[in-house]
């Protein structure tokens, strides 16, 4: 028996609910969930008092928009560099090698941010990294217009840079070395 348009229009719709859910237990705002998985607010608010009671009211006012509380202290750098490598990682896996890409909301480049921040939870479950930071984090590493995901010269560590800081060649851990060892 074959698929037919509409089961895969229920699919579809089914993957909306799952992901606005999804977005909503990692503490996503109401406008977030509502632009990456295209559910309405009333759809999203009905969904939480259904399936969510216990979850508590969210972030409150608009998503962060300034990637500079990333580079204020260098566990919050470690973390950010961690989230956006494993976002990285996982949308590598989805793009035909050597095609750009910009980041934007939708279904699928939904459920792989909120698999990326699933597995940082896992790895760094006492990081303060909040979901629209991580939404915030992964479009900016994407587009690489603010910030970029590097490789260190010497370590080949992963390290992100703000692209209007000085420039950095090596990472933290090896200027540190250098600096201990002239």
């Amino acid at each position: 028996m074959g698929s037919t348009s509409s089961d895969a229009r229920f699919d579809r719709y089914y993957r909306r609910i799952q992901l606005g859910l999804r977005l909503l237990a990692h503490g996503a705002r109401a406008q977030t969930a509502c632009d990456w998985s295209g559910l309405t607010p009333d759809r999203l608010i009905t969904l939480k008092r259904r399936w969510l009671p216990d979850a508590g009211d969210g972030f409150r006012g608009p998503a962060p928009t300034s990637f500079q509380p990333f580079f204020r202290s260098a566990v919050r750098l470690a973390n950010a560099t961690v989230f956006a490598s494993i976002h990285h990682s996982l949308c590598q896996r989805s793009i035909p090698p050597g095609e750009s890409w910009e980041l934007q909301p939708g279904l699928e480049n939904g459920e792989r941010l909120c698999s990326a921040f699933e597995i940082f939870r896992e790895w760094e479950p006492d990081a303060d990294l909040e979901f629209d930071q991580a939404a915030l984090l992964a479009r900016g590493a994407a587009n690489s217009e603010n910030i970029e995901l590097l490789r260190c010269l010497k370590c080949h560590s992963a390290m992100l840079i703000d692209k209007w800081a000085r420039r950095r060649e090596v990472c933290s851990g090896c200027r540190s070395r250098r600096d201990a060892n002239p």
